[in-house]
């Protein structure tokens, strides 16, 4: 009797991990638009000389369990038009275990950044857009992460536009 209830609170035990492993290493966020799903910092980048705006850098920092890292490939969305650009940077870092990183949920998950710079062309679509969506893709995932800009965001890249 008693091995057999040794027995069974291992199974019991190794059903806990399992299933506690795969909540964590798997990202089941949902989120309505790309603020609210990941950090992003979009920015005009202006010349000195004309204070007028030549490029943009936005900059996609995602927190997550999965160890899956992101896949060279951007896609943005504007207006039902789509652009994939190719020359992103991308970096992972791995997660932390100082407790003093618990605090501010960076703990026991890895960072992954996405870094792009849109051509002029792309500016110019943003700058006049009602809709932008942006998307990008973990590897080993079946399905890319498309999501809108929230209309607060989408304001925001156009003033950082402003002098296209």
């Amino acid at each position: 009797m008693h091995k057999k209830t040794t027995i069974l609170v291992l199974v019991i035990v190794a059903i806990v991990i399992y299933c506690s492993y795969t909540v964590f290493a798997y990202d089941t966020r949902t989120a309505s638009n790309l603020s609210a799903y990941c950090t992003i910092d979009f920015r005009g980048v202006r010349d000195p000389q004309t204070n007028h705006v030549t490029s943009a850098t936005l900059a996609i920092v995602d927190f997550r369990y999965d160890s899956a890292p992101l896949e060279d490939l951007f896609t943005i969305d504007i207006d039902g038009k789509t652009y994939k650009l190719p020359n992103t940077e991308i970096s992972t870092q791995s997660p932390t275990y100082s407790p003093k990183d618990f605090p501010t949920g960076k703990s026991l998950k890895h960072t992954n950044t996405l870094f792009v710079t849109f051509p002029p062309q792309v500016l110019k679509e943003i700058s006049l857009a009602s809709t932008v969506k942006v998307s990008f893709k973990y590897g080993g995932s079946a399905s890319a992460i498309e999501l809108p800009l929230s209309a607060v965001d989408l304001q925001y890249w156009k003033n950082q536009l402003s002098s296209l």
